[in-house]
């Protein structure tokens, strides 16, 4: 099984039982900001490596409509321009997708009328560009700078697996097959997420 670009491309994903949660931060650092923060990213730049093991990298971006609307969008300069004009600055261009469309970014935005399409767009990324957008999904919380108004998921389409670091407490790495994401359960066990362990140890170990 394998993915493809267009509004509906996480259903599949969204209904997957092959999905390994993830901690970034396990909390022993609370309130010291820069630790909590590099404590996360650094973890976050290694699993994602360890779940896309090559150089080809896709990444589905996914646009916010209004930045100037944003809470601190005076602070953090998104009183013009748009999303993805942002996201340049920082370093990621996004002006020769493979594709794009609208579409659902959350799974329970699919059941309602009121939510809104995210523009998103595929693509090619380096490493270093997913570095910058592994930073931005991790700063959003933690109110770190510079950001841009964008959510950001890293696909293998072939092998139909997804990485999505949500925010600095966490990363699910979700899969339509179970085989590429055994040797990931394994090698890095000690940070799965504690409160889903059975469930993730009643797919993987039976």
């Amino acid at each position: 099984m394998s993915l493809s670009f267009g509004p509906n491309w996480q259903r599949d994903l969204w209904a997957s039982p092959y999905r390994l949660r993830f901690e970034l931060d396990d909390g022993e650092h609370s309130g010291r900001y820069v630790t909590m923060f590099t404590r996360s990213y650094d973890r976050a730049r290694k699993l994602a490596r360890l779940a896309l093991p090559s150089d080809s990298i896709v990444g589905i971006i996914a646009a916010c409509s209004e930045p100037s609307k944003e809470m601190a969008a005076e602070w953090l300069g998104w009183t013009t321009g748009t999303a993805f004009e942002h996201l340049a600055e920082l370093g990621v261009s996004t002006e020769a997708p493979l594709a794009e469309w609208a579409g659902s970014w959350w799974p329970d935005d699919e059941e309602d009328p009121e939510a809104e399409a995210w523009t998103q767009r595929a693509v090619s990324l380096t490493w270093e560009q997913a570095d910058i957008l592994l930073w931005n999904q991790i700063a959003h919380d933690l109110g770190v700078a510079p950001r841009a108004p964008v959510f950001a998921k890293f696909v293998d389409l072939a092998r139909g697996l997804c990485v999505n670091a949500y925010d600095d407490r966490g990363m699910d790495v979700t899969c339509l097959n179970k085989a590429p994401l055994e040797e990931l359960y394994v090698q890095c066990s000690g940070w799965l997420l504690d409160y889903d362990r059975e469930r993730m140890a009643a797919v993987f170990e039976r």
